[in-house]
């Protein structure tokens, strides 16, 4: 039988904010400090770096998803035409395989383009005549297919990028990763 130490529990929670504390960088902007991420793949705001993808797309869904609903758009609009306009938006991610996003306002209209069209896709969703238990499995299938899609598109891109640097997958000596092995050494877990 195991005996509930509190004491133990504390330090495990120390020791993983300690852990967590390191990556703070990489929380925020999922992506390495190195001058190839920063250019097109984070925003700057302050002295905080953001993932791009994910500080534009997803309160831009969210605020597609509430503008539409409190100005009953969703019920003006055919679901045939929603359908249409959301996969238009989210087709926006042709760009980036294109290479047509290296300018970083273009990126951005590709982030708010995807997001709309998922804030749409949503209400497509939703306004079906089905029970409420069977949009909602529709909802998660499609867009867990979608975020599946869409992240496993980036960490290949991602990782290509990498692998084109001369630290190639080196974590440990890569610039980018530099502060965070400095951070996880000084804590001792390295």
């Amino acid at each position: 039988m195991k005996i509930y130490s509190p004491n133990g529990e504390k330090t495990r929670i120390k020791s993983l904010k300690k852990y967590l504390k390191c990556y703070k960088s990489l929380l925020l902007s999922h992506h390495p400090n190195c001058e190839r991420f920063a250019k097109n793949h984070t925003l700057n705001v302050g002295k905080h770096r953001f993932c791009m993808g994910c500080f534009i797309g997803y309160p831009t869904i969210l605020i597609s998803i509430i503008v539409m609903f409190f100005l009953k758009l969703y019920a003006f609009i055919n679901r045939d035409l929603l359908l249409l306009l959301s996969l238009i938006c989210i087709s926006s991610l042709a760009l980036s395989p294109l290479n047509l996003t290296k300018k970083k306002p273009i990126k951005i209209i590709q982030k708010l383009l995807i997001s709309v069209g998922l804030g749409l896709l949503f209400w497509w969703i939703w306004t079906a005549k089905n029970l409420f238990f069977v949009n909602l499995l529709f909802f998660i299938l499609i867009f867990g297919f979608l975020f599946f899609v869409l992240n496993a598109y980036h960490g290949y891109r991602l990782l290509n990028i990498c692998k084109k640097c001369r630290y190639s997958l080196d974590w440990e000596n890569c610039p980018g990763f530099k502060d965070i092995y400095d951070c996880l050494k000084k804590m001792g877990f390295k």
